[in-house]
């Protein structure tokens, strides 16, 4: 099977690539080249193979497989010494407090806009 250089080119463009007739000529070479190994290996005769493929067993996954894994923790911050509560307006039991919106409640958000 030959590809040829209209092919290419089509190809070429479809992909957003610019190719002078060096490259054009040169890839088409190349592609039928591989199409050629392709129908090569399309002719040989797999019936008689074994089709029994065994696969390994699956790999362990979750607490069940006894898989230990490093406990993350948070580090200090070096460009911040202070523990975040200490810089935080309202804190409580490791989150920052903030005030409900109120158009989460059904008001109105003051300064109008859309």
């Amino acid at each position: 099977m030959s590809v040829g250089r209209e092919e290419v080119q089509r190809i070429a463009a479809l992909a957003r690539i610019q190719l002078d007739d060096e490259a054009a000529s040169r890839l088409d070479v190349e592609l039928t080249g591989i199409l050629a190994h392709v129908d090569a290996l399309m002719e040989v005769d797999v019936a008689e193979v074994d089709g029994g493929l065994t696969l390994p067993p699956p790999l362990p996954h979750g607490p069940e497989s006894g898989t230990v894994f490093r406990q993350v923790g948070l580090e200090a911050d070096p460009l911040a010494p202070e523990a975040p509560a200490d810089r935080a307006p309202e804190w409580s039991e490791g989150f920052f407090l903030v005030p409900r919106l109120p158009a989460v409640d059904g008001g109105s958000v003051d300064g109008g806009g859309a």
